[in-house]
């Protein structure tokens, strides 16, 4: 199979946020790997050079498994200290960032930052995925917002279907 994404919603438009490249791939070392991690992937929230400069606050990619059954996502050591892992309340719309527990659903949040620092190169957020068998592809959905002072951005929300360990997407993704 392959790997392939498409907005979940084909009307959708967005101007101003965007998933930009995002890839899977084995675990580079350093940092040391961690225990149960089975691949790392790294994917960017971008925007258009016109806001190269611009600072934006409350900054989240929410991202969940849709397959292989058993995998979650996990806390990478190229994270960052900045970004806030949260896994979501039960029976509620909060997340919860104190865990850093396994989880099919997360939200990285940055409280604040700028999405493009030239080119295709957004703000990167870097991930474990566990659970993954070597044989098996990954399937998962994405979707961004972000704040800057007098608005609020949302990018569209995309599905990743049977993406294997090397494979990557660049670009501004679902940009028409």
């Amino acid at each position: 199979m392959t790997a392939s994404y498409t907005k979940q919603d084909p009307n959708c438009r967005s101007e101003i946020l965007f998933i930009g490249t995002t890839g899977l791939r084995k675990f580079v070392t350093p940092p040391p790997k961690p225990a149960n991690l089975d691949a790392e992937m790294y994917i960017d929230v971008i925007v258009p050079a016109a806001y190269k400069n611009v600072e934006f606050t409350e900054i989240c990619l929410t991202l969940e498994v849709k397959g292989p059954t058993g995998a979650k996502f996990m806390p990478n050591p190229r994270m960052g200290s900045g970004v806030r892992w949260g896994v979501p309340i039960s029976g509620s719309t909060a997340w919860d960032e104190t865990s850093l527990s396994p989880t099919p659903r997360v939200r990285l949040r940055l409280p604040h930052g700028k999405l493009l620092s030239g080119g295709i190169n957004g703000l990167s957020f870097w991930l474990g995925v566990s659970g993954l068998p070597t044989t098996s592809t990954f399937s998962f959905t994405a979707a961004a917002t972000a704040d800057q002072v007098l608005a609020s951005t949302t990018s569209c929300p995309l599905s990743f279907k049977d993406f294997a360990v090397g494979e990557q997407f660049s670009g501004y993704l679902g940009r028409d």
